[in-house]
This record gives structure tokens, C-alpha cells and sequence, in this order.
């Protein structure tokens, strides 16, 4: 809790310059503000703005404290009350973080993609000629097991084989390469 005749004369001697008082208000009104900000912005990293701004314009207006019109902590949240309407704007104005991060995780997942398909291309290379083919024939082309025996002229039951075969060894190669097929 704060002394009202206390905190003016740390405000007084803000005005004057003295660093000790400034840190002796952030010490005492920090955490007030902090749980006011994180009440009306439900955010921790703008309830941390919310304290920064509102010590920051109390230090510069140090000389502007009037005690006739009123104590040092209604004007303390004042100004918070104020910076909590500026920090709710600026958040509807700007949602940039959240595209940010947004896009962040597009390139993420492209990358991912990448990353995935390299490691496709070399789980296939380790595969026989036979197993290969059929595999790219599936999934590639997208052919049934009954167009590829046609494509490759193949009874349907060596396709099936082939295909239970050369899927067993793809995820042995995926495994080999530490991933998941």
C-alpha cells in the first residue's frame, strides 16, 4: 500500500531529477498496475506495457502533480486508465503480431514440406527398381493397384504383393532417415 503524503514527496522529488525516487514509485506502484493491467487487457505482455508506459509519463509529468486535486495514486491511474484505452486501440489498429506469427508458421510449414519431400525423394532412392515403381505409379500418378498390373502387365495379385512389400520398405528407409512416414 502507498502513503499518499509519501508518494507526493517521491513525485516532487521525480520533478527534481532524483533516480532513487523514480525506482522507490516503480517499486511501489509496479505491481498495483501490473494486476490493474492484467484485469482490463487480459494480456501479460501489454499489462508489462501498461506499467512502463504509465511509470515512464509519470516521471516525465512529475512536475505537472497538482495535490489540491487529488492523490498521487488517483493520478497515477489516471494516466493507466488512459494508456489502457491506447494500448486497446493499438491492438485493434495493429494485429501485426498475430500475422506475424501467422506467416511465421506459413514459412514454418513450407519448410516443413521441403524438408518432407527431400526425405521422400531419398527414402525412394534407397528402394528397389521394383518397389519404386509401383510406389510412384500409386502415388504419383495416382494409379488403383488394378491400372498399375495393366500399366506394368502384371497379374493383380504380384501388384498387391509388391505394393504391401514396397510400403513396408519405404517406412524402414523413413525410419532409417528418423522420420515418420
Amino acid at each position: 500500500m502507498t502513503n499518499a503524503a509519501g508518494d507526493a514527496e517521491l513525485l516532487a522529488d521525480v520533478a527534481a531529477g532524483d533516480q532513487r525516487a523514480a525506482a522507490a514509485l516503480y517499486d511501489s506502484y509496479a505491481p498495483m498496475l501490473y494486476g490493474y493491467g492484467l484485469h482490463r487487457l487480459r494480456d501479460p505482455e501489454l499489462a508489462e506495457e501498461l506499467v512502463q508506459r504509465v511509470l515512464w509519463t509519470l516521471c516525465r509529468r512529475a512536475g505537472r502533480y497538482d495535490p489540491a486535486r487529488g492523490p498521487v495514486r488517483a493520478y497515477v491511474f489516471a494516466i493507466a486508465g488512459s494508456t489502457v484505452v491506447d494500448l486497446t486501440r493499438q491492438a485493434a489498429r495493429h494485429p501485426a503480431p498475430v500475422g506475424v506469427v501467422e506467416a511465421g508458421a506459413e514459412v514454418a510449414d513450407a519448410a516443413d514440406r521441403v524438408v518432407a519431400a527431400a526425405t521422400v525423394r531419398t527414402a525412394l532412392r534407397r528402394l528397389g527398381e521394383d518397389h519404386r515403381r509401383i510406389l510412384e505409379l500409386a502415388y504419383e500418378r495416382g494409379l488403383s493397384q488394378r491400372e498399375i498390373a495393366e500399366v506394368l502387365s502384371l497379374p493383380l495379385g504380384t501388384v498387391k504383393s509388391r505394393t504391401y512389400y514396397a510400403l513396408r520398405a519405404f517406412r524402414l528407409a523413413c525410419e532409417e532417415l528418423g522420420v515418420e512416414p
